[in-house]
């Protein structure tokens, strides 16, 4: 009576098996690209296509595109703001030409490299969430972490293009480098911020809370963890990036006064 019972289960859990691997083995490249726009809205169906082939690729070639053609926009302003901070050192006519013509053209060769640093940036910061993800015990591939964090770093990039819009539509001349930040958070309503509160209130966009929210869902169906185990594990991806933010924005008050 028990070998019969394992005989019929034998082929009843290989039938599960196979029911199980159907919806991977099914995934196509189309649905790598649509796993992609689903990041905008739907965290799971987004994760769910993580697995389909090259569905990293689509993200980073959207990624890169926005940044080559952002870098090249955002260029006159950028080096508008540079050629203010280098007037303001008290140099003489020679070494202020001098430094302007370093600056300009640092800047327009590392338009075409920025992609590059994006990309790496994306490699670390998704090696360290598998990495604390490891630690919290959430079971995740590289590939996976990946694919799903460049596809939701599409949301910041909507950023990068609303600030472009706001500083073309004000037409204002670049003088101080939170002209180049548009406020898109708390700092809209408060006026009067300065220094590291001024960046942290920048850095928590309408745009930023949004891709951690996105993040932190499509992480945890991904790895089948709760949403606590996800948004600890994706601290990486945040924390690096705003205390980067705050140092900078010391630096340019120390440098200003």
């Amino acid at each position: 009576m028990e070998e019969q019972k394992l005989g019929v289960n034998e082929p009843t859990r290989a039938v599960g098996e196979q029911t199980r691997g159907v919806g991977t083995q099914n995934l196509t490249i189309a649905d790598g690209f649509i796993g992609m726009l689903n990041a905008f809205v739907d965290p799971a169906g987004a994760a769910k296509r993580v697995p389909a082939p090259l569905s990293w690729l689509w993200p980073v070639i959207l990624l890169s595109i926005l940044t080559i053609v952002l870098g090249y926009a955002m260029t006159p302003y950028q080096l508008s703001l540079a050629d203010a901070q280098i007037s303001q050192r008290g140099l003489s006519a020679e070494q202020m030409e001098r430094a302007r013509s370093i600056t300009h053209t640092i800047t327009q060769f590392t338009i075409p490299a920025a992609p590059v640093i994006v990309i790496g940036f994306l490699a670390l910061f998704a090696w360290l969430i598998g990495l604390v993800g490891s630690m919290l015990g959430m079971r995740s591939k590289f590939r996976d972490v990946f694919s799903l964090l460049a596809a939701c770093s599409l949301i910041p990039a909507l950023q990068s293009i609303a600030a472009y819009i706001v500083i073309r539509a004000k037409g204002d001349e670049i003088t101080t480098p939170e002209q180049l930040t548009p406020p898109f958070g708390l700092d809209i309503v408060l006026q009067n911020v300065h220094g590291p509160l001024l960046a942290i209130l920048n850095y928590f966009s309408i745009f930023q809370i949004w891709y951690l929210i996105v993040l932190t869902f499509g992480l945890a169906y991904l790895t089948k963890s709760s949403k606590g185990k996800a948004f600890a594990a994706i601290t990486p991806a945040w924390l690096i990036p705003l205390f980067l933010r705050i140092v900078q924005a010391m630096f340019q008050g120390t440098t200003n006064s």
